[in-house]
């Protein structure tokens, strides 16, 4: 028992002992060793393959001073320091400050840690905290990627590097980021975005302020409001997650879709891009503006889907629930829509409603053509019912089972062509605009030509029903065809379209039962 005390009290005597070879820079090689007296300092100059050790770091270099009052070293030629086999910087020269355990390293700087490799002119490196520290400018290389800036902090241990002032980030494969800061872990190849910061990957270029982008995978997740440039598109969004190799975007909160070819502006709440596919769809309070030469032509739903397919230059737009267009010259409402933007044609489906200056088309479905930006025709089938309102406020009306309607220049009618169950009701005027009385006719079959939304003349097909009434003789069921309604109160207008599309969310509270 006596015996065992003695030896733990020699182990308490050695611990000061151990502590400071471990704390002190110790000489283990040199081909030369010269000792002097500095100011009652004691200071070692080592000449040739110097090798000095502090715990598991070594340091060794063409020729070294070693002041042991101090634990400070000054390495000259050559300067390699390697800490725990993990870190290995070399320099031209250096200063080591053995008590902090810091080294200040000068002249080609290299520092490796086996994950990247670090170049710089001057490098300081905390062996404690494994933190590394340039102001001067460095460039850092790993398999794929080269990053520069002119600050910079690294930890060896967590791969964790921050990045200050013209950062520079490029890969082997074109693709390249610039930022004045940037935070990016070199293990796990990831680039946290702390201010705007400007991303390219070859035709395409995001731009954020925030979230963080994987150099390996190409998959980006912006957490600020950023912008993804790809070839034809653009594509801006609070929050946005962009993976680039697939193409396939997300975006959430104040949704932008840019379609440069076809001029087309898509808003909305949220939206989806699959560049592949070539579909893109944006919901939630959702518009799309058409940007024409003279004109805007404006459509709202709950979801609006764009559709391009590249190899055959198919470009449609799909319009899903309470839709609505506004134009100067037209304005409509449907359940769902078709939007070819090619051949700028338009098909309007379940319950639609159109109205043109001063007409009103409604039928089963509806496809509308334009030619140069202009209403040319529109074509109805089933139930088909057009009322055009003239001068005098009188309501001119045509219904049929298929009803083709021709436009002017002006976008006002100009020949209705009636196909199947015919009937129409026509105010008939004189030189001096004086109503003289209406004409029922039931026709299968008849063209009616209109000027300034009167009918000037008309063409039957097969043998007519006809009936001239003057006006003494006119009652309420005379002059409206069976199905007419007449709502110009509904009509859609600019101001209508853009409450719609600005109007509050509406949640329905959930009621549990008691």
């Amino acid at each position: 028992m006596r015996y065992k005390s003695l030896i733990f009290l020699m182990f308490l005597l050695l611990l000061p002992a151990l502590a400071w070879c471990q704390s002190q820079v110790q000489v283990i090689s040199a081909d030369s060793l010269n000792g002097m007296q500095v100011e009652s300092a004691m200071v070692k100059k080592l000449i040739g393959k110097v090798v000095l050790r502090q715990g598991t770091t070594i340091l060794s270099c063409d020729q070294a001073i070693l002041n042991s009052s101090t634990n400070n070293v000054e390495a000259y030629g050559r300067v390699k320091i390697v800490q725990a086999d993990t870190v290995t910087i070399t320099g031209d020269s250096a200063l080591y400050n053995g008590d902090l355990r810091q080294a200040y390293m000068i002249g080609r700087v290299k520092l490796d840690d086996h994950t990247i490799v670090l170049n710089t002119n001057k490098l300081d490196y905390d062996m404690n905290t494994k933190m590394a520290v340039y102001h001067t400018g460095a460039k850092i290389l790993d398999k794929k990627t080269t990053l520069t800036s002119k600050e910079g902090f690294y930890n060896t241990v967590t791969k964790n590097f921050l990045f200050k002032e013209k950062v520079r980030v490029s890969d082997k494969e074109g693709g390249a980021l610039k930022a004045d800061s940037l935070r990016y872990n070199t293990a796990t190849k990831e680039a946290f975005f702390i201010c705007p910061t400007e991303i390219i990957n070859k035709k395409d270029t995001v731009y954020t302020k925030s979230g963080f982008y994987n150099t390996q995978t190409k998959v980006s997740n912006f957490t600020g409001r950023s912008t993804a440039k790809m070839e034809d598109y653009t594509l801006t969004a609070d929050t946005l997650f962009y993976d680039s190799p697939t193409k396939i975007g997300v975006a959430k909160g104040n949704v932008e879709f840019l379609s440069q070819k076809d001029k087309v502006v898509l808003t909305g709440k949220n939206g989806r891009y699959n560049g592949k596919t070539g579909i893109t769809r944006v919901y939630g309070h959702a518009l799309m503006r058409n940007i024409m030469e003279k004109d805007t032509l404006y459509l709202t739903a709950d979801t609006l889907v764009s559709f391009d397919n590249k190899q055959d230059s198919v470009r449609k737009l799909y319009a899903y629930k309470h839709v609505q267009i506004y134009k100067s010259d037209l304005s409509a409402r449907c359940d769902s829509l078709g939007y070819d933007m090619r051949d700028s044609v338009i098909h309007f489906y379940q319950k639609p409603i159109i109205w043109t200056n001063d007409s009103q088309s409604t039928a089963d479905s509806i496809s509308l053509y334009m030619v140069n930006q202009k209403l040319k025709e529109m074509r109805l089938r089933g139930h088909s019912f057009v009322i055009s309102a003239d001068s005098a406020s009188h309501y001119n009306q045509i219904k049929g089972r298929k009803v083709w309607v021709f436009f002017n220049d002006d976008s006002k009618l100009r020949r209705v062509n009636v196909e199947g169950n015919g009937e129409s009701i026509y105010y008939v005027m004189d030189d001096k605009k004086v109503t003289t009385g209406l004409n029922r006719v039931e026709c299968s079959r008849m063209n009616l030509f209109f000027e300034e939304n009167k009918v000037k003349r008309i063409t039957f097909i097969t043998k007519p029903e006809a009936r001239f009434v003057p006006p003494k003789e006119w009652n309420d069921d005379l002059q409206v065809l069976d199905g007419y309604r007449w709502r110009i109160s509904e009509k859609v207008t600019y101001k209508k379209l853009m409450e719609t599309v600005n109007a509050p969310e509406i949640s329905i509270p959930i009621v549990k039962n008691p």
